[in-house]
């Protein structure tokens, strides 16, 4: 991951509105961890990225260094997003695919975070923005690159 994606470049783009310095951040999905990393770099203090895939946590880890974060300043969890309890942030980031967005649009009901939520395409806002109503979140911001969306919600 360099940032050049267009869900991650929208997401990038609008986190430097929401993030404050010493937020709180939860980056589900981080990969290579470009999105905590800005994050830090915006000052956010607390910071947990949780991927599940085991393969990315050399590049995680990689990333850091070359930005000359401390290992101690991002705390990467190896495990499955759904799995996944904990939800008091200040801000949560999902850059995921839409079908693990859609089962965790539910967790998220009734949280205080602001909730970025991108890798959903255009043709399936719809579809989303029925799931967010359904579980009474409301829509802030929509932006679009390409095909790929990003949403950024709050709970009512």
């Amino acid at each position: 991951g360099t940032g050049h994606h267009e869900t991650t470049f929208l997401i990038l783009k609008y986190l430097m509105d929401y993030v404050n310095p010493g937020s709180s951040v939860l980056d589900l999905g981080s990969g290579s961890g470009i999105l905590s990393i800005a994050a830090h770099i915006y000052g956010a203090k607390d910071i947990i990225a949780v991927e599940s895939d085991i393969d990315c946590k050399n590049n995680f880890f990689e990333n850091l260094q070359i930005n000359n974060i401390n290992k101690s300043d991002i705390t990467l969890l190896i495990e499955d997003v759904l799995s996944y309890e904990n939800f008091n942030y200040d801000i949560i980031l999902a850059n995921i695919n839409k079908n693990i967005i859609k089962r965790l649009i539910p967790r998220l009901k009734n949280i205080k975070a602001t909730i970025l939520l991108s890798g959903i395409l255009a043709e399936d806002q719809i579809e989303v923005q029925s799931l967010l109503n359904t579980n009474s979140m409301k829509l802030i911001h929509k932006d679009q690159y390409n095909e790929w969306l990003l949403m950024v919600v709050q709970n009512d």
